[in-house]
């Protein structure tokens, strides 16, 4: 089995009634799935997979011994939505809110049979997390009186 970083492969795939192109190495926000940040997932509803050579497989409805797997990074609920029902002249008014749940994934892995495609964070051993800078700690100006003699 090949596996090597991905520059233009990608993939169709369909999940929460919905289809996206995606590629190794995306962060996509879709419809709710179960599990926690951390868990891997994968998608077997693949309808098209594009190799970095440029070959297109098609699946009729889906390709066979195609996969896309990912990792849940996030569960969030989306922004709120307003639903406003209205009928003129009768003083009917409904004001209602509504917030969907959704996933955050990264897509690590497109395969197709013996072929793979993953992405550079995964081929490099994982995601690389910047460092974060700690603060310096405040000087409270008793420097400046040290070295006054």
């Amino acid at each position: 089995m090949s596996s090597t970083p991905s520059a233009d492969a990608y993939a169709v795939i369909r999940t929460g009634g919905k289809q996206y192109r995606v590629k190794p190495g995306q962060r996509l926000t879709i419809e709710r799935l179960d599990g926690d940040a951390g868990d891997r997932v994968t998608f077997d509803q693949v309808l098209m997979v594009r190799g970095d050579d440029g070959s297109v497989t098609v699946g009729s409805p889906t390709v066979d011994d195609a996969v896309v797997s990912a990792e849940i990074t996030d569960q969030r609920r989306g922004r709120k939505i307003s639903v406003f029902k209205y009928k003129n002249k009768t003083r009917y008014r409904r004001l209602r809110g509504h917030r969907q749940y959704q996933t955050q994934v990264r897509i690590d892995e497109l395969t197709l049979g013996d072929q793979s495609w993953i992405a550079e964070s995964v081929a490099a051993g994982g995601e690389a997390e910047e460092p974060v800078a700690e603060p310096e700690p405040a000087s409270d100006g008793d420097d400046a009186a040290e070295t006054e003699d």
